[in-house]
């Protein structure tokens, strides 16, 4: 009876009180901007369904976001505690790529300063802007655009064919989950090609051994991209230290940038590392600046030519007559030294890797950058006030069918051209037209393109030479359902091509 008038009396107000705080943060978070006007905004549940359901984010893409974006060229999207306009359209792009100083970089750090991901890459060379990003250009910038040697990548390559016969052997006739395997192959190349850091690389290459390095990266990979802390990062400033799952991965942060130091200061050799570690002892870096632009150079060094190979395995995998003709243009031009890279020579395997550059971009998604003042976008359709933070989406960019055709979502290496000048020409103008961005574009262009082309080239080169694959059957053809867009837990069902 108490309980009953309890209730009664309390129940009204209790509910009152909580419709009050989801109406509050309703309006603080993701009630739509009124700016800019003219163009849509996603409804902000699209964006928080991978909280609630196993979702394929290829298919969100096409069920949600595609048609807005293709029709009015940018549209409004909730990410990251906050409204952020995302662009597609070619056009507007050349205009955010050339404008760096009203499209000024503005990375985690400072967009959501509080969180993991920025904890974890901090103020780099990728995000930052003005006299930082001059200092990071100029100490990193050159050990990307020398030459490379590409013996460490033929050799890893050439192990991971056994690699990848051995774990077929292991699986008999089911699939074999590439993932792993490639993160250790990718992270080998870059420690060894890049970084001057050959032993740890050696020991990424033996997979039956553990390597703390990439043990720690595996298991921070589980925190960093958690759909309600991507959306909500403030969260992890309000609960972050009550939260367990977000105090080991702060201290799994701790723990990757300081293994990646220690290897680093004992390798070096001649490397980009070598121009940080000096940087930091005269003083031109603080450790914290030492710190976070190895860490993206890790990360990114490693990560997205990974996601790469995975989703180009993917599609070989998919489409074997696209690999049977690239493998008959290998074998009709034997090449016993890839040392000299003639890959000038081999047409279709460029046109290939560059199709699956476009169809897949590693990172598919990006918003790094705030409006400095007052703009006005596409011939003064989009007016965009100063703070707005705005982004591309890669995936829809490279898709385009206003710059792509009918086809655009078809796999066509043929598309780029028959001879290596056709490819090259086709390949330059959709980078300066914005209609390939996967390196991003204007002057904050990737600096690791010629690296990770060097490293696909020797990769599919010799892959496809020695081996032969398809999608296991069982595996179910799904992308990844948040963060980085790619095939997920690919299998595939490797076989030995007769010598």
């Amino acid at each position: 009876m108490l309980l009953t008038l309890f209730l009664t009396l309390t129940w009204p107000p209790l509910l009152l009180g909580l419709c009050a705080v989801l109406l509050s943060l309703y309006y603080l978070f993701l009630q739509p901007p009124t700016h800019p006007r003219n163009i849509p905004h996603l409804p902000f549940w699209v964006t928080l369904l991978p909280l609630f359901h196993d979702v394929d984010q290829q298919v969100t893409f096409q069920k949600y976001i595609r048609a807005p974006l293709e029709k009015h060229g940018a549209i409004k999207i909730f990410f990251g505690g906050q409204w952020n306009v995302i662009i597609q359209r070619s056009t507007y792009l050349t205009e955010v790529f050339r404008n760096e100083r009203v499209f000024q970089k503005m990375g985690n750090q400072k967009k959501i300063p509080h969180s993991v991901l920025a904890d974890f890459l901090g103020d780099n060379i990728i995000s930052s802007r003005g006299d930082d990003w001059l200092l990071y250009r100029r100490l990193i910038k050159p050990g990307l655009s020398s030459q490379f040697n590409p013996i460490p990548i033929c050799e890893n390559a050439t192990n991971l064919c056994g690699i990848f016969l051995q774990a077929q052997g292991r699986a008999g006739g089911q699939g074999v989950t590439v993932q792993g395997i490639l993160q250790r192959y990718s992270s080998a190349n870059l420690l060894q090609g890049v970084l001057g850091v050959p032993e740890l690389g050696a020991q990424m290459m033996a997979m039956e051994d553990a390597v703390p390095l990439y043990s720690i990266q595996m298991d921070l990979k589980k925190y960093l991209f958690h759909p309600i802390f991507m959306s909500f990062p403030v969260l992890d400033y309000w609960l972050g230290s009550l939260i367990p799952s977000r105090v080991k991965a702060r201290q799994l942060v701790q723990e990757f940038s300081g293994e990646l130091q220690t290897q680093v200061l004992q390798g070096q050799a001649d490397s980009v590392a070598r121009s940080l570690v000096q940087a930091k002892r005269d003083g031109l870096l603080t450790a914290k600046q030492f710190r976070d632009n190895l860490n993206v150079l890790y990360v990114a060094g490693q990560e997205n030519p990974q996601l790469l190979l995975i989703s180009s395995l993917y599609l070989l995998g998919k489409y074997p007559q696209v690999q049977a003709r690239l493998r008959d243009e290998i074998r009709k031009l034997p090449i016993d030294d890839l040392h000299q890279g003639p890959w000038d020579t081999l047409p279709y395997l460029t046109a290939t890797i560059l199709e699956c550059l476009r169809l897949f971009p590693p990172i598919g998604q990006l918003i790094n950058r705030r409006v400095s003042s007052s703009v006005l976008l596409g011939d003064g359709h989009i007016h965009l006030p100063p703070g707005t933070y705005v982004g591309y989406n890669s995936y829809g960019t490279n898709r385009d069918p206003a710059a792509w055709g009918p086809t655009a979502d078809e796999f066509l290496p043929e598309r780029w051209g028959s001879s290596h000048e056709e490819i090259a020409h086709r390949y330059q103008r959709a980078k300066a037209q914005a209609e390939f961005i996967s390196f991003h574009g204007g002057l904050r262009a990737c600096l690791g393109e010629r690296f990770a082309l060097l490293e696909m080239h020797i990769s599919l080169f010799i892959l496809v030479q020695r081996l032969t694959w398809v999608l296991d059957p069982q595996w179910p053809d799904r992308m990844t359902p948040a963060g980085p867009l790619h095939p997920r837990g690919l299998r595939l069902v490797f076989s030995a091509l007769e010598a």
